[in-house]
């Protein structure tokens, strides 16, 4: 017997897999990345498209992007919405003109994460708008994403130079 005060269980997870999100441009053009590639880019320094290396002047972050989806993951992974504010403050101090939209069915942030979401709505650089994504296409050197039931009130179409997947986690 041994007497403790906590037990720790981490048993780890990955990605989801990106490569099963073709309709969310996956695939489709190397500016679609997911949340993980971006983090890499950030570690970096450096916010850029992957297809022509020019610094990325407008992000936009589809959340969920697999997950709360029976197709794929049925589950919310409790930790994109973070990691998308935290990434889009990134964007925002390597280069202060960016512009981020973030694209959310729910924006989750429990907790102290709260004010971390606070933050970064007072950024003007930074777009929030709850919307569900119904299409992500790349034409001329922009990735094109329509969104429909957003707080704007009608479909709408954004443009941006990179467009970032916030996959959810496999245990």
């Amino acid at each position: 017997t041994i007497r403790v005060g906590a037990i720790v269980l981490a048993t780890g997870s990955r990605p989801y897999d990106a490569s099963k999100l073709a309709h969310l441009g996956f695939g489709s053009s190397p500016d679609v990345i997911t949340s993980s590639d971006l983090e890499a880019m950030a570690v970096k320094g450096e916010i850029h498209r992957p297809s022509d290396r020019k610094k990325a002047k407008s992000v936009l972050f589809i959340q969920c992007a697999g997950s709360r989806d029976e197709a794929h993951l049925p589950y919310c992974s409790a930790t994109c919405c973070a990691t998308s504010l935290k990434q889009a403050m990134y964007i925002r101090e390597i280069n202060p003109e960016a512009e981020v939209t973030i694209v959310y069915r729910d924006m989750r942030t429990p907790g102290q994460g709260e004010f971390f979401y606070q933050r970064a709505q007072e950024d003007p650089g930074i777009f929030l708008t709850k919307g569900v994504v119904t299409g992500v296409s790349a034409t001329g050197g922009k990735i094109q994403v329509a969104a429909k039931d957003t707080l704007l009130g009608p479909d709408v179409k954004f443009e941006a130079d990179l467009v970032v997947l916030a996959t959810g986690l496999v245990p």
